[in-house]
């Protein structure tokens, strides 16, 4: 038996097998170390080349879509140009340079023969824009526009208003998003800020030439999403959540360029659908009255009419976008000044106003009327009139008025349920004699029927002297009404109806002006005659029987106002009673 001596290892003292662990250790980190700088290195490499990659396509592509976006989205009715292109991958940014939107006339011409021009239209110029927040694999990889804001100060945009038959308002087009697709399966914006643009809302009616000047538009569009499920948003305008609109310094100027308009601003936020005019104004262009008339060359009215603020709560922007509906639950207007000059030494205006009264006006709009009610607070109003024979300024005035209407409205389904658009007066008339009036317009009427009831309380001499002298030739030396009332109704061909006037103490001097001197002297013999024979100098009389003029008939000449009509009805049955000719009760 053969043995063999073995050497025994002795164990590792504890402080080698600590060291021998810390080196272990040490060996794995620096590989782990290494192996993360290989990785980031590697990432990095993908990134850049992924970067230089996106810089080369990512423009172009961008550039594409937004062709698809406005040539196919629109159905081949707008053209697309672009100069310049600038995208960042790293910033996901892209600067947009010399982009123009217009329209393709060929298309136009082919829409407009089948009726099927959009309500509104636009044609746009921008200088410069910047897109930012751009997703760039969504973009690459999953056919979705994905950006956080796009901001621009440098643009021209004209909006064109088209007339479309109310029939043809609510026939289907294909929507956009079903427009854009395949090539582009989501549009996801999350804000444009336009800055200082100028913008130009017209009308396509050469006949018509309407144009609205802003030069400056301040707007906010938050969350814009294009697809189908935005599309069946009904609270989004187009598809948009949010939108807010401050225009500065509008400019108007009509066809044939006597009149002219401007506001400060107009306002509106989608937030509150509220929709704000400041500081309206509306002159003709030539403001000295001869150079107006000389203009002009018959008796039409010189106006101008201003207000502080009008108001609409609850507008429905995106109906009026959509449809050319304007739908809103009230309008305010606030404070508002009316001027209104005639002279009569002009060649009459031989122009028919049949069809012309207010509501007929309304009914003929082009757009739907929805509105539900409109007030007007402390309005004033001057009527001025140049008589024809005098060649003397006549004044009549209206102080403090406060309005209120309701159903305001040309929508045939509106008015099958409520026929009426009621509106009610209130204020001074000459000063300080109150007035109190109710129109009653009939909408479902082929005639233009209305009722108009009213009073007036109140009124001397004086009062009346500033019409009767300058228009007339006729002063009155006494005169004291305590009331008078009417109930008057009419159509297009006359008008009819009662009046009733208490009064005393009426004494009427006629006069003569001298075309020489031009000074007024008495009619004295005629004055005595009229007034002793023809008037009488109250009502009721020494009997104490009262005379009304029941019923007043007169017809309507076609170049006859609305108001003109009123009045001549007015007048007539005023006559009757002061002449003794009205009936006794």
């Amino acid at each position: 038996m053969i043995e063999c001596n073995q050497k025994t290892i002795p164990p590792l003292p504890w402080h080698a097998f600590i060291e021998y662990s810390y080196m272990l250790k040490l060996v794995t980190r620096k590989v782990f170390q290494r192996f993360l700088l290989y990785l980031v290195g590697f990432l990095v490499f993908v990134f850049v080349f992924l970067m230089i990659v996106a810089e080369r396509f990512v423009g172009p592509l961008i550039n594409e879509r937004l062709r698809t976006l406005i040539v196919q989205g629109s159905e081949g009715l707008y053209t697309y140009k672009l100069d310049g292109l600038d995208a960042s991958f790293l910033g996901g940014s892209v600067e947009v340079e010399n982009l123009r939107i217009d329209i393709d006339s060929a298309r136009y011409r082919e829409l407009l023969a089948k009726e099927a021009v959009p309500s509104l239209t636009m044609q746009l110029d921008v200088g410069k824009a910047h897109i930012k927040g751009i997703g760039v694999f969504a973009l690459l990889f999953s056919k979705k526009v994905l950006i956080h804001e796009i901001f621009t100060q440098d643009a021209n945009v004209r909006l064109i208003r088209h007339k479309i038959k109310r029939e043809t308002q609510h026939q289907s087009e294909v929507p956009l998003w079903k427009a854009i697709r395949p090539a582009i399966k989501l549009v996801d914006v999350d804000q444009i800020k336009l800055d200082g643009i100028k913008l130009l809302y017209k009308s396509a009616d050469t006949a018509e030439s309407m144009k609205l000047q802003f030069d400056t538009c301040y707007a906010v569009f938050n969350d814009i999403r294009i697809d189908s499920i935005a599309a069946q948003d009904e609270s989004r305008i187009g598809f948009t959540k949010e939108i807010d609109m401050r225009f500065r310094d509008l400019k108007f100027r009509m066809p044939d360029s006597t009149y002219k308009m401007k506001a400060e601003a107009i306002n509106f936020s989608s937030k509150n659908k509220i929709l704000e005019l400041v500081d309206f104004k509306v002159q003709p262009t030539l403001k000295d009255k001869e150079a107006f008339y000389k203009a002009v060359g018959v008796q039409r009215s010189m106006n101008v009419i201003t207000f502080e603020r009008a108001k609409l709560t609850n507008f429905q922007l995106g109906q009026f976008v959509r449809r050319e509906i304007i739908s809103a639950d009230s309008l305010l207007i606030e404070k508002p000044e009316f001027y209104f000059y005639t002279d009569k030494t002009q060649p009459p205006l031989l122009e028919s106003k049949m069809g012309k009264y207010p509501h007929q006006q309304l009914l003929n709009m082009d757009a739907i009327v929805q509105i539900k009610g409109m007030a007007v607070r402390n309005a004033n109003l001057t009527y001025i009139e140049k008589g024809e024979k005098t060649h003397e300024e006549g004044k009549l005035t209206l102080n403090g008025i406060d309005m209120s209407m309701s159903n305001i409205t040309n929508d045939p389904q509106l008015i099958k349920r409520n026929p009426r658009c009621i509106a009610k007066v209130y204020g001074g008339i000459l000063g300080n004699s109150p007035l109190n009036m109710e129109f009653i317009f009939y909408l479902d009427s082929t005639n233009g029927r209305f009722d108009v009831t009213g009073s007036v309380r109140h009124v001397d001499a004086t009062q009346l002297n500033a019409l009767a002298i300058p228009l007339a030739n006729t002063r009155l030396q006494s005169f004291n009404m305590q009331y008078l009332r009417f109930q008057l109704s009419g159509n297009d061909n006359e008008a009819w109806g009662s009046v009733f006037m208490r009064y005393n103490n009426l004494y009427v001097v006629l006069q003569k002006k001298d075309e020489e001197t031009g000074k007024l002297s008495i009619k004295k013999f005629l004055t005595k005659i009229v007034n002793k024979y023809t008037l009488k100098d109250s009502n009721p009389g020494p009997d104490g029987r009262e005379r009304t003029a029941v019923p007043v008939i007169r017809a309507r000449i076609t170049t006859q106002s609305f108001f003109g009509l009123i009045w001549q009805t007015l007048f007539t049955g005023m006559q009757t009673i002061m002449v003794n000719s009205g009936r006794i009760e």
